[in-house]
């Protein structure tokens, strides 16, 4: 068994609105306007002045101008999208300016509810949004990164210290301390082998399960403890 911590530092983003705190229900959006960012992802959206059916899609820097992303229409007459799209590290989004246009009923266009816009080098103008952390989801813990190579994430925003503690580094509670990114998430990377582990974070000092956690265990003296299985890649 062998653990190597290493540490990371997330990047973090400039943006044009803050990041809600709570979920967004795409059907209750009634007016178009920037890009709305969420902790789950942006989303974006495009009011037609008429309340005739269009085709809607958007593209842009978030999606490495790939193929566009159809839009739905709401009860509202507004259509929407959510990119959600989980990258490398549990990262959405990263640090910088994202450009796009809507491409509506075959035509591409700049986003005339946003007035944040643009020209590419060819002077094609695009409208365009910022962020200023990264976007990061974290469905379970850990998220793999490279061979053997996973990252730990805890949020807490009023700790001030948090360690991971298991039995990856023999419940050492001192030896791997977490690092707070510019998302406002403690972070750490671990070389772990495959194996099963059962960990806890320390937390200002007190031990706390995995918030993000699906499994939990007991120990001999009925303590909580989360588990994980890494698997051999």
């Amino acid at each position: 068994m062998k653990i190597k911590p290493v540490l990371i530092l997330a990047n973090t983003i400039f943006l044009l609105i803050p990041i809600l705190l709570f979920p967004i229900d795409l059907r209750d959006i009634r007016d178009g306007g920037p890009p709305i960012l969420t902790e789950k992802g942006v989303v974006f959206r495009y009011k037609p002045s008429d309340d005739k059916k269009h085709d809607v899609y958007v593209s842009g820097d978030f999606n490495n101008w790939e193929k566009p992303l159809k839009m739905s229409q709401n009860a509202h007459n507004v259509y929407v999208y959510m990119f959600e799209k989980i990258g490398e590290k549990g990262i959405i989004l990263n640090k910088g300016k994202y450009r796009y246009r809507f491409l509506i009923d075959g035509l591409w266009i700049k986003d005339p509810q946003n007035p944040e816009q643009t020209r590419d080098k060819y002077g094609t103008e695009l409208s365009s949004f910022k962020v200023e952390k990264p976007i990061i989801v974290v469905k379970a813990n850990p998220i793999h990164f490279k061979d053997n190579f996973y990252i730990f994430y805890y949020k807490d925003d009023r700790a001030h210290s948090v360690y991971l503690v298991g039995d990856f580094n023999f419940w050492n509670p001192f030896s791997l301390p977490m690092h707070k990114n510019s998302a406002g998430l403690w972070e750490v990377m671990l070389d772990i082998s495959p194996g099963k582990y059962a960990y806890r974070f320390l937390v200002d000092g007190k031990y706390r399960t995995d918030p993000f956690g699906t499994k939990v265990v007991y120990d001999r003296f009925s303590r909580e403890m989360s588990l994980v299985m890494i698997l051999d890649r």
